[in-house]
């Protein structure tokens, strides 16, 4: 993933430990953000301020660095303004939003009905050429196709399922790029592989 999701990730996990607290043990001790303030010399109300100005910041950061939209980051800012705690869950919830939107777009990619169609062949037959030992390369060449056109058919559904999330502001066009360039390098990687024969 990239690094703001990286980051998202890492302030989840303090997230955790400083708002975690039960419901019983919040009620004997103060909260791991009270005592930190109290660390610090400020008020509780301080810190969560800081924090929240922060990953406002980085919010900010993220859409000059083009991976989010001006429309994600408004949705992300008040959510932080307004959320319990030190607001670090709302950035984790987007974060997690984000990798299932491009967990999917790479399931497609690695789905033969494109594959199939542009080598004139069902995905049953595709298939079973895989298990015989043979690369998707190898069974475009023996179709009389070339490699290059072939992960040019498989990334087409991609491209769109991209640029429809781009349209509907969900995807920033540069992070669609990203996202394209690294699926277009594994797909060139999946086309030239072989596996041995299974019967």
């Amino acid at each position: 993933m990239t690094r703001i999701l990286t980051l998202v990730a890492a302030l989840a996990a303090f997230a955790a430990l400083a708002v975690g607290v039960s419901a019983g043990a919040a009620a004997e001790k103060p909260s791991l953000a009270d005592e930190v303030a109290a660390k610090l010399g400020v008020s509780p109300a301080e810190l969560r301020t800081a924090f929240r100005a922060v990953l406002t910041a980085r919010v900010d950061a993220a859409v000059a660095a083009g991976k989010l939209t001006p429309e994600q980051a408004a949705k992300l800012k008040e959510r932080i303004a307004n959320a319990k705690g030190l607001g670090l869950g709302v950035k984790h919830g987007f974060a997690k939003k984000q990798q299932a939107l491009v967990k999917r777009i790479g399931v497609r990619a690695k789905r033969l009905g494109a594959a199939s169609e542009y080598l004139g062949l069902t995905r049953e037959q595709v298939r079973a050429e895989l298990k015989a030992g043979k690369s998707l390369a190898q069974i475009a060449a023996a179709q009389g196709k070339t490699a290059d056109g072939l992960a040019t058919a498989m990334l087409a559904p991609v491209k769109d399922r991209l640029a429809k999330a781009v349209a509907a502001k969900r995807l920033t066009r540069e992070r669609a790029d990203e996202i394209l360039e690294r699926l277009n390098e594994r797909l060139e990687q999946r086309i030239q592989r072989t596996r041995p024969a299974r019967s």
